[in-house]
């Protein structure tokens, strides 16, 4: 997976980059077709905004955004949102595939 960090207005620590890095690998468990991630930070007065973005081979861009008080929590945020998207996205792809199968058998489907 590539990974590209940027920052508008903001200086990245090298904690901070290894931290996202981390982050981002760790998401390669709930979706194994992802090609390539990017985290941009920004400062914008007072707010200290990250924004992820996920593609993955199959799909949409998967895109969340967060702030906090610091970028770290920021980037907490928003990893804790792409996270829930693709924990959504997994189960959905089950469900739609355990309702095929289902109603091939010939049991009830939707319910």
């Amino acid at each position: 997976m590539d990974i590209q960090i940027n920052a508008r207005n903001a200086k990245v620590t090298d904690s901070l980059r290894a931290q996202a890095a981390f982050r981002m690998e760790r998401l390669q468990r709930l979706e194994q077709r992802i090609t390539s991630a990017t985290i941009s930070f920004e400062i914008a007065g007072t707010t200290k905004r990250a924004e992820a973005r996920l593609n993955a081979a199959g799909g949409p861009p998967i895109v969340a955004e967060g702030s906090g008080a610091t970028l770290r929590n920021a980037l907490d945020a928003a990893m804790d949102r792409i996270e829930r998207q693709l924990k959504r996205r997994r189960q959905r792809r089950r469900d739609s595939r355990t309702r095929a199968v289902r109603g091939r058998q010939g049991g009830l489907v939707g319910r």
